[in-house]
């Protein structure tokens, strides 16, 4: 699979940034390296306002990459809108269909962009900037009703340091690509750290030192679920959106550090 060069920088070479943005009950992700950026989802319709001026606040110029993991509108909901105003050179998604309107006004603006587009499969590889972004999951011809079990679930490497982003994705995916998990420093739990995800073999596998929550303060869904974090390892730093904000990670000169908005 071929993606498009990027042309404008937006960090300094030699450092990468990851930014889980506060989008309430929704995620949306910057990834920034060596002078090229990548999002991963758009958070919900009511974020608009608030994700385009994180955005911009980063001085981001047109993505290399956005990635949608999965079309439930807290995670494509503010897409057009990203889209419309920062553009994108490569957009990937999974291959599945929806009838919503969030999901049709996002692939209007994909095509309005002129985006090179591409159905993302476990097994496709991205360079951004010195860091390398992995799929390892939907598997090719997997079939599902559940937009959750679909999501793209990105593995990114810089250096000594590696993100493990999942979407929505749950048990059934987990399992899918569980024989390729490895220890992680920063894991993205699934689906909001609904109790369906997470499950004691995945995390056993992945070992992270971080887990970050993206989750909306007083949700109706009872978010994150207290028996997934009993699930989660004492050695492990918890961080969620609704109680620290934005939560960036940042790898500067070998080493990590960590910052949040509260």
């Amino acid at each position: 699979m071929q993606f498009l060069p990027s042309s404008t920088p937006q960090t300094p070479d030699g450092e990468l940034a990851v930014h889980f943005i506060d989008v309430g009950q929704g995620d949306a992700i910057l990834l920034s390296c060596d002078g090229e950026t990548a999002i991963v989802d758009a958070g919900t319709p009511q974020c608009e306002e608030d994700l385009l001026s994180y955005l911009q606040s980063q001085n981001i110029g047109k993505p290399k990459y956005i990635f949608a993991t999965h079309p439930h509108a807290d995670h494509i909901g503010s897409m057009a809108a990203v889209v419309d105003t920062f553009g994108c050179d490569n957009f990937i998604m999974p291959e599945m269909v929806s009838y919503t309107q969030t999901f049709e006004n996002m692939l209007a603006s994909v095509e309005q962009a002129g985006c090179q587009t591409a159905y993302g499969v476990a097994g496709d590889t991205f360079a951004l900037g010195d860091a390398q972004l992995k799929l390892l999951w939907p598997s090719e011809g997997f079939d599902t009703s559940d937009p959750n079990e679909i999501s793209l679930v990105l593995q990114v490497t810089y250096g000594e340091y590696s993100f493990l982003l999942t979407g929505d994705a749950g048990e059934t995916a987990e399992e899918g690509f569980l024989s390729q998990v490895q220890p992680v420093t920063v894991l993205k739990a699934g689906h909001h750290g609904s109790d369906t995800s997470s499950t004691e073999a995945f995390l056993q596998k992945a070992q992270p030192e971080y887990v970050v929550i993206s989750v909306g303060a007083g949700n109706s869904y009872g978010h994150p679920s207290p028996a997934m974090l009993e699930r989660l390892d004492e050695s492990c730093q918890v961080l969620r959106t609704d109680e620290k904000g934005s939560i960036v990670f940042t790898v500067k000169e070998g080493q990590l550090h960590v910052s949040a908005a509260r």
